[in-house]
């Protein structure tokens, strides 16, 4: 008779098949629900960072521009060596951190080759300059820009390729820009370096319309 009274309160202190179910199924929920939150608070942290690394990169534009003249830095060109100056070994100098130049949320990264003569290390291709603001083997001048606080200097590409984010053998064309190379990796939208030096993230098309922020001079 006991025997029996403890198989019936074990049997009574037991999980049914139902209640298992209904517990997984709660689980489930609560994982649908929170994994995605969890993916975006994860992708917010990158975008905040990356915004770091170009804050740090607008500034120190800024600070080449100041110590040359109020000129930008060129694109790229030729040394005397034929050695090719990019623009990213021009910056370096005024950061002195490889890891400026990495998105984190690139996953693979290809490199500008170094330039001992300069400093500058071997360098991460994650963003990219607007050549009609950084021109090769032109320097333009700040005062040439009516509007430096509406005009983008540096921005995210899509690819890990060395082409700028926006070449200079094209007119400002909105149908080109952000569609092909630069990049919308950060929740629909990118960071971008304006050429005032201020860092701004903006969704997906809103650098051409309602104003093309990628002519240097738009009035």
């Amino acid at each position: 008779m006991l025997a029996k009274r403890q198989k019936e309160t074990m049997r009574r202190t037991g999980f049914t098949l139902i209640e298992l179910l209904v517990v997984i199924a709660i689980i489930a929920i609560l994982a649908a629900i929170l994994f995605p939150v969890f993916a975006r608070a994860r992708e917010n942290a990158r975008k905040s960072n990356c915004a770091s690394n170009l804050k740090q990169m607008g500034l120190a534009i800024m600070q080449y521009v100041q110590d040359y003249d109020e000129t930008y830095p060129i694109g790229g060109m030729l040394d005397s060596k034929g050695v090719q100056i990019h623009w990213r070994h021009l910056v370096y100098p005024y950061v002195k951190n490889e890891g400026v130049f990495k998105c984190p949320s690139m996953g693979t990264y290809e490199y500008t080759a170094a330039h001992p003569a300069l400093g500058a290390p071997a360098l991460a291709g994650s963003y990219g300059c607007n050549n009609l603001v950084m021109a090769w083997g032109t320097a333009v001048a700040m005062a040439e820009m009516p509007r430096p606080a509406d005009c983008i200097a540096v921005a995210e590409r899509r690819s890990t390729s060395d082409w700028p984010a926006y070449p200079s053998n094209r007119v400002p064309d909105p149908s080109y820009v952000a569609a092909s190379i630069v990049s919308d990796r950060h929740m629909e939208g990118a960071n971008y370096v304006f050429c005032d030096g201020h860092v701004k993230w903006m969704r997906h098309g809103t650098d051409v319309t309602p104003l093309n922020l990628w002519d240097p001079n738009k009035k």
